[in-house]
């Protein structure tokens, strides 16, 4: 299993490799990505499009807010076919199924966090804890091809655990292009399982709002 920490630390350590389990952690931008690179190209797990990350859709507010977050990876040993907001099986023939995939979700949650106000640091004792269960995204039909993101994780929070997931189309509100876009096959997988943790993690901060 793999598990990740988001702090402000100044370096990064990968501990017990044997079991799979690794530290991450932010510093200035420029080391950060560097560092990042050297384990998930720039351009994603495979040559093309730079993976994108997308804002929350609404505003949020939790400046008051000191956080330790884990994050840890449960895919392999729950190995599902299906998440609990959808019908759509999951292949895992993406990208995605790569254990690197891991360091995406860091980022994404380090990125929503802080451009929410809460600071990030590994010394705090108040601390998220997030499963991801699945990731996978999902290219479905002949000629008119719906494109799916789907998403599932579980947050605990002091005493509040729930699962959270999605599965987002390009015929969605939220979605971050119009089944008319023209984008390669390749774009259209890294941007749906992009927003697909981008409306996980909104989710869950819909919810924080009501646990202040």
């Amino acid at each position: 299993m793999r598990r990740v920490f988001l702090s402000l630390l100044l370096t990064i350590q990968l501990i017990d490799l044997c079991n799979g389990q690794v530290s991450y952690v932010t510093m200035n931008p420029f080391m950060l990505n560097r560092i990042v690179a050297a384990i998930v190209p720039e351009h994603g797990f495979l040559p093309g499009k730079k993976f994108p990350f997308y804002s929350t859709i609404d505003k949020y507010n939790f400046s008051t807010l000191k956080l330790r977050v884990e994050i840890f990876d449960e895919r392999n040993s729950l190995n599902l076919q299906r998440i609990n907001c959808s019908n759509t099986e999951l292949t895992n023939t993406s990208e995605f199924k790569n254990s690197d995939c891991i360091y995406k979700v860091g980022q994404y949650f380090e990125k929503l966090l802080k451009d929410s106000g809460v600071s990030l640091d590994s010394t705090y004792t108040d601390t998220l804890y997030v499963n991801l269960q699945a990731i996978d995204s999902r290219l479905i039909g002949v000629g008119n091809i719906s494109a799916h993101g789907l998403c599932q994780m579980k947050i605990k929070y002091h005493e509040h655990i729930k699962t959270y997931c999605t599965d987002i189309t390009d015929s969605d509100k939220n979605s971050p292009i119009s089944p008319t876009a023209f984008v390669t096959r390749l774009s259209a997988t890294r941007i749906f399982a992009s927003a697909s943790i981008r409306e996980v993690i909104e989710q869950f901060f819909i919810d924080l709002k009501s646990y202040k």
